[in-house]
């Protein structure tokens, strides 16, 4: 979900599995500081907080992303832990260190 400016048509804040959408209509290869001129107010919320971009590409390291994909996987290795949801759950089933010793024997991986 994001929420937009009204008066501008521009988001101003958007949930971490939406950033795409933000840069759909951008022009790459950019540099941080031209993704930060037009886009540093931008909040990132996620679950329990939110940050700007500008403090989620602080941690990236890169001056110049060559392509969309390259700057979302920018952000979403700088957000904060609890973005992406419990730290070590899986639905996919029983993990191997959650089951007793025959039963991981018949697991197949």
């Amino acid at each position: 979900m994001s929420r937009i400016d009204d008066t501008t048509d521009e988001v101003r804040s958007l949930e971490v599995g939406a950033v795409s959408q933000l840069f759909e209509e951008t022009t790459f290869p950019m540099t941080t500081e031209e993704i930060l001129a037009e886009f540093a107010d931008v909040e990132i919320s996620y679950p329990s907080q939110s940050d700007t971009l500008e403090t989620i590409l602080e941690t990236s390291g890169h001056e110049t992303y060559e392509t969309q994909d390259e700057l979302e996987l920018a952000i979403l290795n700088g957000v904060r832990r609890d973005a992406v949801g419990r730290p070590r759950y899986s639905d996919r089933g029983d993990s191997p260190h959650d089951t007793d010793e025959q039963m991981r024997m018949q697991q197949s991986f």
